[in-house]
């Protein structure tokens, strides 16, 4: 599967498809049955050394699927899509991604911006942990240590 987005004359295609809910496995093909498949995929662009930034515009997404036997890709979906000039200037910000939600009122995809911490460093992480667990050094306060029992005396 691979899909393509498209705005005026600008066309850019995301053949890196992974998809999963729980954990990402990388497409390769896909098992569909009578029933259907229910899973949530991800589209990402090649890493050619291109780059791709939304603007402000209308946009058309297309999902393609190359399937088994045949030798061109068949178009299963094909949807408009509109990025505002303040979705657009907020994509400038890193780790902010585009969601696209279904409004059933409007009958059409409104978009949000959301902006995700990229995640920690699991070396950085564990030398964190590291420092926070080692002994305190000693604050310049004594307190009194209780005497070892001794011999009494009558």
């Amino acid at each position: 599967m691979h899909v393509t987005l498209a705005r005026n004359e600008t066309r850019q295609t995301f053949n890196v498809w992974v998809h999963g809910d729980e954990k990402l496995v990388r497409g390769s093909g896909l098992f569909v049955g009578e029933s259907g498949v229910a899973a949530s995929h991800h589209f990402l662009a090649p890493r050619d050394g291109s780059t791709f930034q939304f603007s402000a515009g209308r946009y058309r997404l297309d999902v393609y699927a190359r399937l088994l036997g045949d030798s061109a890709p068949t178009l299963l979906f094909s949807q408009q899509l509109e990025v505002s000039n303040e979705v657009a200037h907020a994509l400038m910000e890193p780790a902010t991604g585009v969601y696209f939600d279904w409004g059933p009122d409007s009958s059409r995809y409104l978009s949000h911006v959301d902006k995700r911490l990229p995640s920690p460093d699991p070396a950085e992480l564990i030398e964190a942990l590291r420092l926070t667990m080692q002994p305190s050094p000693p604050t310049g306060k004594r307190f009194p240590s209780p005497e070892p029992p001794g011999p009494t005396s009558a």
